[in-house]
């Protein structure tokens, strides 16, 4: 008699649909967040929502049911990849008088760059300077804010100069050579796929030593 897999019927056996997990709404949440930040950080930020819904495997309604636009996803995005990812500790190192303005410059970052020179944080940062903007406008404002200020500030003290003028135009611009600079290391590995290995803090090193030496010559001279 054929095998009728022990069951005294003689029926074939039931095949069962497997059940997927249910996730809880801050789960599902989460689910869309990171694949947003994947999905962004190859494609772009004008890829379209429809198909990171399906690379997601999710349906194209129940991703704005959680994010009722492209807007605040891309909102949400960064305050994920950027804002969650800020430390409190920058800016009390860059505060810190017992440093020095080499040593503090060197501490801040080194962390910065093992912090900020990630592939999703370089890539989006870049795609959304080609897109809507919305990504760079809202991360250099965050710089221009609570970092390039102290930064202003320190190198005065150190130069003995006066700690309660505003940076000049030449003394932010060579700021932002300075960070500019360090940040173009990670274009350089996620942009332009240039894998070649770069001594981080040596690089960085040479980098800080050199914006010392040049505000040396520029800090306090006149527009």
């Amino acid at each position: 008699m054929p095998h009728r897999n022990n069951d005294p019927a003689g029926f074939p056996p039931i095949q069962r649909k497997k059940v997927q997990q249910r996730l809880s709404a801050k789960e599902r949440e989460q689910q869309i967040l990171h694949g947003a930040i994947k999905f962004f950080s190859e494609r772009g930020l004008d890829g379209q929502t429809r198909t990171l819904a399906k690379e997601i495997g999710i349906t194209h309604p129940l991703l704005y049911h959680y994010f009722p636009t492209k807007r605040a996803l891309i909102e949400r995005v960064y305050q994920e990849v950027y804002v969650g990812h800020w430390k409190p500790q920058w800016e009390s190192w860059l505060d810190d008088r017992t440093l020095g303005l080499e040593e503090k410059l060197m501490l801040f970052y080194r962390d910065y760059a093992a912090t900020i020179l990630m592939p999703e944080r370089v890539r989006i940062l870049l795609f959304s300077g080609l897109s809507d903007g919305y990504i760079p406008q809202e991360y250099l404002n965050l710089l221009q804010t609570k970092l390039f200020p102290r930064i202003v500030r320190e190198t005065r003290r150190h130069l003995g100069l006066s700690v309660r003028k505003k940076g000049s135009e030449r003394e932010n611009e060579l700021i932002w050579g300075l960070h500019g600079g360090i940040f173009y290391i990670g274009i350089r590995r996620w942009a332009y796929n240039r894998t070649a290995s770069v001594d981080l803090d040596q690089t960085i090193s040479d980098r800080v030593r050199g914006y010392i030496v040049s505000a040396q010559e520029l800090f306090g001279k006149p527009e």
